[in-house]
């Protein structure tokens, strides 16, 4: 009976105890708070609801400190409160409280209990301007360290070949990226934030399948030799200058680029081409002058020499070739100026006449008046010659006057030229300066005829 008896007492308190952990389950779950001994960022919540805590817990996350490293060193750390960021965990708090499992408790009672992606908790808000300041200040703080910019595999000519160059994984950062990295670890609530995770990575390989192709499809380029000849300056265009030109198509169809080709045209006429240059000429009387100005010269038809170098270098075959050119005074002697010209030396009031380098007339002549007739400057050319021609223009006091000339050879776009003048009784010194002529190069009628003998249109005259 006594054994009996100690069987109820037993069953007795297993009911009380049950009970008892019964009715503590349903109270906690039905006031919604923590469970004892839980733990969130830090902050104690236990017994409390999601409402009581909340404003602890994001004081806790916002506080929370995030470090920018790069082998193995920290760049810059800040914390979410100094970044602008907010973090509201009110609904997720409520959220973790709901998954609570009450019929725990007294497991909760024996230890400490965190709760579940407690690092996860919280909305995450960043405005637009405070992610940009912190942008700023992560950038400002990595790029003390020298960055090596990323780059892709690509063809390079070496050894008379096309070879395939390695890509380079550099340090520089991709911004979209590093914005990424850095938004994700805050919203994760990931304390360390890698930089090489931002680095911008290459988009080609030296094992990509298309580059391979045109390696292959472009290896006969390699061998092709492309000569010029401008001006008298012959050069070979780089094989690396031509490799860079080549675009393969998926198919394997070779062509140009011509956007490239027609940017190292241009560069050719920026070097060679002498229409509105400064020329250095050897004058006959002050030696090595800077004459600049007039309309003599030449450039390349970039466009239709575009053309012609992309279908020479499309044949794959070496060729030498002179550009195709517009203007005046283009030879492969490297001067457009040459050797048959005409000299006129407006300080020295005299003019010379070269044909083949040697002085066929040299004579005193009247330049322009000064104070508004001066001679103009720089290189032009006999576009006319005409005979027995009557000049016609104004005078300063607004009459108008009809002059008879012999020879009439303009070299100008405003009506100047060479002509005889027998009404100048003297020529040379400084007459001009009280008689000069309204712009033209009066000349002495015996030396003038000499001129119009010897020079044939398309001359240059140099005036200076």
């Amino acid at each position: 009976m006594k054994h009996k008896r100690g069987l109820a007492i037993t069953g007795s308190i297993f009911a009380v105890l049950l009970l008892g952990y019964v009715a503590t389950s349903l109270v906690w779950q039905h006031q919604q708070t923590f469970l004892a001994h839980t733990e969130i960022a830090g902050v104690d919540v236990s017994g409390k609801t999601a409402k009581a805590v909340a404003p602890k817990v994001n004081r806790a996350l916002e506080h929370r400190t995030y470090r920018i490293v790069e082998n193995g060193q920290t760049k810059y750390s800040f914390t979410s409160h100094s970044a602008g960021i907010t973090i509201n965990t009110r609904q997720e708090l409520t959220k973790l409280v709901n998954h609570q499992n009450y019929w725990r408790w007294p497991l909760s009672l024996l230890a400490t209990a965190h709760a579940d992606n407690a690092d996860t908790v919280g909305q995450l808000n960043i405005g637009q301007q405070s992610m940009q300041t912190l942008m700023q200040k992560i950038n400002a703080s990595a790029n003390q360290t020298n960055r090596t910019q990323t780059q892709n595999a690509k063809l390079v000519y070496q050894n008379n070949r096309v070879a395939i160059q390695k890509e380079v994984q550099g340090t520089e950062l991709d911004q979209a990226k590093l914005q990424r990295v850095v938004l994700k670890a805050i919203s994760s609530g990931q304390s360390q934030i890698n930089l090489k995770d931002a680095y911008v990575t290459p988009t080609i390989t030296s094992t990509n399948a298309h580059l391979k192709l045109a390696q292959q499809k472009t290896q006969p380029y390699a061998q092709e030799t492309a000569t010029y000849n401008i001006n008298g300056h012959k050069f070979n265009v780089p094989n690396a200058t031509i490799l860079s030109w080549l675009q393969v198509s998926k198919d394997g169809k070779v062509s140009l680029d011509n956007a490239a080709v027609k940017t190292y045209v241009n560069q050719l006429n920026d070097k060679y081409h002498t229409y509105h240059t400064t020329r250095t000429f050897k004058s006959t009387n002050r030696g090595a002058i800077k004459v600049s100005g007039g309309l003599y010269g030449w450039t390349i038809r970039t466009a239709a020499e575009t053309k012609a170098l992309s279908a020479e270098v499309l044949k794959g075959k070496s060729f030498s070739r002179s550009p195709l050119i517009n203007g005046s005074g283009y030879n492969n002697h490297g001067t457009d100026i040459g050797n048959t010209y005409v000299e006129v030396d407006k300080t020295s009031q005299h003019m010379w006449v070269y044909v083949d380098g040697q002085v066929k007339v040299s004579t005193d002549v009247v330049t322009g008046k000064p104070g508004g007739h001066e001679t103009t400057t720089g290189v032009w050319s006999i576009w006319n010659k005409e005979r027995n021609s009557t000049l016609k223009g104004q005078n300063d006091n607004g009459s108008s006057y009809a002059q008879p000339v012999s020879y009439w050879m303009p070299f100008d776009d405003t009506g100047q030229g060479l002509h005889d003048s027998p009404w100048q009784p003297k020529y040379g010194g400084t007459w001009y300066k009280s008689h000069g002529s309204h712009g033209c190069v009066n000349t002495p009628p015996s030396a003038m005829s000499k001129v119009y003998n010897a020079v044939p249109v398309g001359t240059p005259i140099v005036i200076f």
